[in-house]
């Protein structure tokens, strides 16, 4: 039986703060893998997961720093209002 990959964790994983609010910044990989994966996530859990892959990890690092710099952190945090509620 094959082995499943291990998942690797880059060392450009981090927590960092902008606008006074927390995010947990994860950068990974599986074993072998050709790109890095990028998750941020807010104080409140949402998550948000791009869907393209990374040469490296400090470019994913870049991205995650830049795109909530650009869409401000309460785009990212508690519902901000680049969210829609579903309604019935």
């Amino acid at each position: 039986m094959e082995r499943e990959p291990n998942l690797i964790i880059s060392s450009a994983s981090r927590h960092i703060v902008e606008e006074k609010i927390p995010f947990k910044v994860d950068i990974y990989k599986l074993e072998g893998g050709d790109g890095w994966s990028l998750e941020v996530v807010a104080a409140d859990g949402t998550s948000i997961v791009w869907d393209d892959l990374f040469k490296d990890d400090l470019a994913a690092f870049e991205e995650a720093v830049a795109t909530i710099r650009s869409e401000g952190a309460v785009a990212f945090a508690n519902g901000g209002s680049n969210v829609i509620p579903f309604t019935n």
